[in-house]
């Protein structure tokens, strides 16, 4: 049996964005329903500052058993020019805890703990990574950007785009699809023509693997 995972980074309360009635959710909602796809939501608590997540919003996607919540860290934004949006590649260990817990105070205040982590834009130093693996079961990472990392929880890599067909890869007996829900940064965003590939990359898939659909939490 050969896991398949999808995860979605950036979610958060902004129409557009990940909200209930955005088209973007209906794309994950038929995926699921035409072959059981389930997904990783990867959801910084107050994206830039401005959208913290609340319980409704929480309790929105808790409603399907489709999908996992997942932290992905708490502004998804830094003050250090030149490294894009890596909140924790800029942070010592002191200050990456005090993130992480202002992160958790808001997912516990809308009534969710999330067991895993993705650190926003990949980055991380020796000192978040050590303050990070306090806090999470796992962290979802990419094999060449976080190497030379030590983690201590448990570690998943894979970074295939849901817009790929070539080079995808088996990350032990896992395929981990990488996408954004929205944005013009990326070519992985959840926009009618990836919904489309993607179909058919799992229609494919189907046809060569005994494929079963789990979130990360699920991987054994």
């Amino acid at each position: 049996m050969t896991n398949l995972v999808v995860a979605i980074d950036d979610i958060h309360p902004e129409k557009g964005w990940g909200v209930e009635g955005d088209v973007q959710v209906e794309y994950l909602q038929k995926l699921n329903e035409k072959h059981g796809v389930k997904f990783n939501l990867f959801v910084p608590s107050n994206y830039h500052g401005h959208f913290p997540i609340t319980k409704d919003f929480v309790d929105f996607w808790t409603q399907y058993d489709w999908i996992e919540l997942s932290n992905h860290g708490h502004y998804h934004a830094c003050k250090t020019d030149g490294i894009g949006e890596m909140e924790f590649y800029e942070l010592n260990f002191g200050d990456a805890t005090q993130r992480i817990q202002d992160s958790l105070q808001l997912w516990e205040d809308s009534g969710y703990k999330p067991k895993g982590f993705r650190a926003p834009g990949w980055g991380v130093n020796q000192q978040s990574a050590d303050a990070i693996s306090n806090y999470f079961e796992w962290v979802a990472g990419h094999t060449d950007i976080n190497k030379g990392i030590n983690w201590g929880t448990q570690f998943f890599e894979g970074c295939d785009g849901i817009n790929e067909t070539e080079d995808i890869s088996l990350y032990g007996n896992t395929f981990m699809f990488q996408s954004h829900i929205n944005g013009t940064h990326n070519d992985n965003v959840w926009n009618e023509e990836n919904f489309l590939h993607f179909d058919k990359v799992v229609e494919y898939l189907l046809t060569e693997y005994e494929l079963q659909f789990v979130t990360i939490s699920e991987i054994k």
